[in-house]
């Protein structure tokens, strides 16, 4: 029977960190976010969705979907980003189904900063959180993303908050200090040994 984790966590947690630890202690990893930007490659259906629901403007003369623009879009408009969510969700999870089938690894994890938005949690056995300060996760996202302060304050605003996400948590993975301290987090929960959440 495969061992089923929810990986969750706000936009800069470090989830995607979480998740490559993970990987190294066998599990096999499905990533929400990278099947929402398969899809949206030219020749899929979340492209034809997304380019017949948004328009030629978040559009490239490439023809590729401009991901910066469209994201700087719909997190400044919390209706436009539900609408967004309403189109891709159901061929994500239809992708994402496809693979845990496909799986032949004893330990899946759904690697899905929207698990709870997505009505996920029934599929998982457990739910991983991983949390950081707020400063951190704003300071992360710009540098990822290249973003200035404003687009990681709004990316940041359309998602459930920490704290509400705790509520629903089995296992708390704090990443605030070193990836050496990060890493142990994960190994015991992973093991077992730290399967209970932390204040």
């Amino acid at each position: 029977m495969k061992r089923m984790i929810g990986l969750m966590g706000n936009s800069g947690a470090g989830k995607s960190t979480v998740a490559s630890f993970l990987m190294e202690l066998g599990a096999d990893v499905i990533d929400a976010d990278k099947i929402s930007h398969d899809i949206c490659e030219p020749g899929n259906a979340g492209y034809d969705a997304v380019r017949k629901g948004f328009g030629e403007q978040f559009f490239g003369t490439d023809g590729k979907l401009d991901r910066r623009k469209l994201g700087a879009y719909v997190f400044a408009n919390p209706q436009e980003l539900k609408r967004l969510e309403q189109i891709l969700h159901p061929l994500v999870l239809e992708e994402m189904d496809k693979r845990v089938a496909a799986s032949a690894s004893g330990t899946i994890v759904v690697d899905c900063a929207l698990l709870i938005d997505a009505g996920l949690e029934s599929w998982v056995d457990e739910i991983w959180l991983v949390t950081a300060a707020h400063e951190n996760k704003k300071e992360r996202i710009k540098m990822r993303d290249g973003i200035d302060e404003e687009h990681a304050k709004n990316r940041l605003g359309s998602q459930r908050k920490q704290d509400e996400l705790l509520g629903y948590a089995d296992v708390v993975i704090h990443n605030d200090a070193s990836l050496s301290e990060l890493k142990k987090q994960v190994g015991e929960s992973f093991y077992g040994t730290n399967n209970e959440p932390q204040e």
